[in-house]
């Protein structure tokens, strides 16, 4: 088993033992398992699941952040994530719009970055929406 504690600037969201995670790395997506090599690496806008003890996918969208993993303990910093729980259909269908239309109009590089994190994590949340239902 891995134990992994899901950390945002405000609150602990999850601690516990799982079977293994996924997550959206900077360079490619990434399963772990225990007794994987120790690693660090960046994470994107996407959704991190993991394999509970009880068997349950659990899935989160994040709009980034990183995982520092060593001897079977996964520490997650994110940026922000979201489960399921918390998202709305229509509210998630008017992030998407929004952020597909600053991603249109954005000018700068730095506002163009910005507006592609928030076009990933409305994709990121719809993505957990519909495979809820």
């Amino acid at each position: 088993m891995l134990y992994i504690e899901l950390v945002t600037p405000e609150k602990k969201i999850f601690s516990g033992k799982v079977q293994s995670v996924w997550f959206p790395g900077s360079l490619s997506p990434f399963q772990v398992l225990p007794n994987h090599a120790p690693i660090v690496s960046s994470l994107d806008a996407g959704v991190l699941k993991f394999l509970d003890e009880q068997n349950n996918i659990v899935k989160y969208a994040i709009t980034g952040g990183f995982v520092d993993l060593q001897n079977n303990k996964a520490s997650i910093m994110l940026e922000k994530a979201i489960s399921a729980d918390g998202l709305k259909l229509e509210t998630v269908k008017l992030q998407l719009e929004k952020a597909k239309e600053n991603l249109k109009t954005a000018k700068q590089t730095e506002d163009k970055t910005k507006a592609q994190k928030e076009l990933d994590f409305a994709k990121a949340c719809l993505n957990i929406l519909q495979d809820e239902n």
